[in-house]
């Protein structure tokens, strides 16, 4: 402890800047990992961020889609609803009742589940 008797001015003025020195450099080691968190962490919500941004205008053009589908779907069945209806409504042929006897048959229905025109015709 002599010595520090005989430290002059300088040697003060150097002994705090080494001594300021040395706790700045205790406080950046204490500290550089929650700054490196406190970076990672902005990153993530950077990502995310963006992740909902692009998640977002994914639905918006999901829906787009589902939208243009319904109209056109709409418009198909109102078009072939007006191509059929000019249509009169009539019997079908004898050679189309046999050919859907024939598929009941062949699907296996019974003769007491066929319908009239069916079992008539044998």
């Amino acid at each position: 402890m002599r010595w520090l008797r005989t430290l002059t001015a300088t040697g003060w003025l150097a002994l705090a800047c080494l001594a300021l020195s040395l706790i700045l450099l205790a406080w950046c080691a204490v500290t550089a990992p929650g700054r490196e968190r406190a970076k990672q962490d902005r990153a993530v919500e950077a990502a995310n961020a963006q992740a909902r941004a692009a998640d977002a205008t994914a639905r918006d053009h999901a829906a787009d889609e589902r939208l243009t589908d319904l109209k056109t779907n709409t418009q198909l069945e109102k078009d072939l609803t007006n191509a059929v209806s000019p249509l009169p409504d009539a019997r079908p042929s004898p050679r189309r009742v046999a050919l859907g006897c024939a598929r009941l048959r062949r699907q296996g229905t019974g003769d007491a589940d066929l319908p009239p025109e069916c079992r008539s015709g044998g």
